[in-house]
């Protein structure tokens, strides 16, 4: 008898500690699929109400993402790379900073609106996010109103991200430039270029329409690492189908974000510059070893089709061996 109470109390005990055990898993599961530990992917919105979203601050990833820095990238069939028509691109991995293939690399050319995600980044560092805008002549006189944002109405400079960044809203950056000085806002995006040590970086007015707007691919992977490092939510905001703020409606123009794996990007068009883009992209390789790739194409006549291409040939022709 006494033999079968203590055989009972050591298999209730032993049941309690199972269950205690999955308890502890699950809450640890829980802890990551709820992004305590910090992930650049988010969930894709069809439409955005901005009342709602995260506040616009500096914010360092942790986890599995940071892991693997030592790894190495195999590549097969590198003659498929020459059906890549870009004058200058970079392939590289966000998480570890190793380029993967490029051409051209360390070349400046005109950038276009790619200029826009930098100037997000300046308005970040250096003006409040909740500040009021309000919409004047000033503002609308540049060509390109694709916000169609109506005189005298008011919105905070983060709301301005949303046109900034979806429609490549000339006026939006044009606002946003002059919400103190617009020669001190360029000055600011010079001083945060030299701050990330993009040598070849230069900036002469916040909508990218200025054929001195110029950088390389290098140096924008760079800008696009300290972007998924520091304000994973520029990254969000710019992988959106669509995004609404009072009367206003706003409909991602950049093709992109059909594209399986796309998590934000920025494209750009002049006749110097002709067709350029950045993009982040969630890519499962060869070896189904999956990682977070950047995709920097600049002087292109072929920028969609090239995007493709390149995804592709990550797929079926790239592996990643962690160390």
């Amino acid at each position: 008898m006494k033999y079968y109470q203590r055989e009972k109390r050591t298999r209730h005990f032993a049941e309690f500690a199972l269950t205690f055990s999955l308890f502890i898993g699950a809450f640890s599961l829980f802890s990551i699929t709820s992004g305590l530990q910090g992930t650049p992917l988010f969930t894709q919105e069809d439409v955005v109400n901005v009342v709602k979203r995260d506040n616009l601050v500096a914010k360092p990833f942790f986890g599995d993402r940071q892991k693997d820095f030592n790894g190495k990238y195999i590549l097969q069939n590198m003659g498929k790379l020459n059906d890549i028509r870009s004058r200058s691109f970079l392939i590289g991995d966000l998480q570890s900073g190793k380029i993967i293939f490029e051409r051209k690399s360390q070349t400046p050319y005109p950038i276009a609106s790619i200029t826009k995600y930098f100037t997000a980044l300046t308005a970040i560092n250096y003006l409040k996010p909740n500040e009021l805008v309000k919409v004047d002549s000033e503002g609308l006189r540049v060509p390109g109103n694709r916000a169609h944002l109506k005189k005298n109405d008011t919105l905070t400079v983060r709301e301005l991200f949303y046109p900034l960044l979806l429609v490549s809203s000339n006026d939006a950056a044009e606002l946003i430039a002059r919400q103190r000085n617009r020669l001190w806002f360029v000055n600011r995006m010079n001083a945060l270029a030299k701050e990330y040590k993009l040598e070849k970086t230069h900036f002469d007015d916040p909508t990218g329409l200025s054929q001195y707007n110029t950088s390389t691919a290098r140096e924008l992977f760079t800008m696009m690492r300290e972007t998924w490092k520091r304000y994973p939510q520029l990254i969000r905001i710019s992988s959106l189908k669509k995004a609404s703020i009072n009367n206003y409606q706003w409909v991602n123009i950049n093709r992109s974000h059909n594209l399986n794996g796309f998590f934000g990007g920025k494209t750009g068009y002049t006749d110097v510059a002709k067709h350029t883009s950045i993009g982040y992209y969630h890519v499962k390789l060869a070896n189904d070893k999956e990682r977070d790739i950047a995709i920097i194409i600049l002087q292109s006549d072929t920028r969609e089709s090239d995007t493709r291409k390149i995804l592709d040939y990550l797929k079926k022709y790239v592996s990643y061996l962690p160390r």
